[in-house]
């Protein structure tokens, strides 16, 4: 795991009386306040949020292919966000994923052809174990290649976001409406799933722990997006990475 610096800004303000500068108790209250504030930054408040990417194959990214998460990642650092990716995964599926970007954080929680339901019955240790502060769920793209009901997706969606606030209450999910694929079939069941995703989402949502929308559908294109009509190639990877970048850099 790989932890970014970033400036911590304050400001701290000394009052004078009159024309004169501080009395001497004034002054030695000022610096007690300041060693206050430096003490209040505590290695919790000053720690990396830890972002789990969340999903199937089009999280994980083959040996070969960089995933969506390499962009993020680049667009993470490139604005000095601090950000601590997470997961009990490091690799591609079949090997390593090829991202160039400097320091890049390949932990990840994306597992190669994995229905919702399976990573249901696997969320609660997962999370235990990594403890992540934000969460981006990319799922149902599996659960529709093989019949599962909208239901059962739903339902399972809505239990894994359950699952993940018993380990963190103020967790924040990232909800994706899933890329299309290349299969008009599919294409049309994966949009009738999606449309679902904002009901979830506000029946879901706490003020502790929102859940969040983030559209992945609109404006991708899997001709041009994707190396065999499903698996994101780098531009299909860079639009994914920027619709998740907007969803999440004011919580970083």
């Amino acid at each position: 795991m790989h932890r970014m610096r970033s400036q911590v800004w304050g400001a701290l303000g000394v009052a004078l009386l009159g024309c004169g500068g501080p009395l001497e108790g004034e002054a030695l209250e000022a610096l007690g306040t300041q060693e206050a504030g430096v003490a209040a930054l505590s290695p919790k408040a000053l720690a990396p949020k830890k972002v789990m990417p969340l999903g199937d194959s089009i999280t994980q990214g083959a040996a070969g292919h960089a995933s969506y998460r390499c962009q993020l990642w680049r667009k993470m650092t490139a604005r000095d966000n601090r950000a601590d990716f997470v997961g009990t995964l490091s690799t591609g599926y079949l090997g390593a994923n090829t991202c160039s970007s400097g320091g890049f954080d390949s932990d990840h929680e994306g597992h190669w052809s994995w229905r919702t339901d399976q990573v249901l019955a696997n969320i609660s240790n997962w999370a235990a174990s990594t403890q992540p502060d934000l969460v981006l769920i990319h799922l149902g793209t599996n659960d529709t290649y093989h019949n599962q009901t909208e239901d059962s997706t739903v339902l399972e969606l809505e239990q894994i976001i359950d699952r993940l606030r018993v380990v963190n209450p103020r967790v924040k999910v990232f909800l994706a409406q899933v890329i299309p694929t290349a299969g008009a079939m599919l294409a049309l069941k994966l949009q009738s799933l999606n449309q679902r995703m904002p009901l979830l989402a506000a029946a879901k949502s706490t003020e502790d722990s929102p859940v969040y929308v983030v559209d992945q559908w609109t404006g991708f294109t899997p001709s041009t997006d994707t190396y065999d009509g499903v698996h994101p190639n780098l531009i299909g990877e860079e639009k994914m990475a920027e619709r998740w970048y907007q969803a999440i850099r004011e919580h970083l």
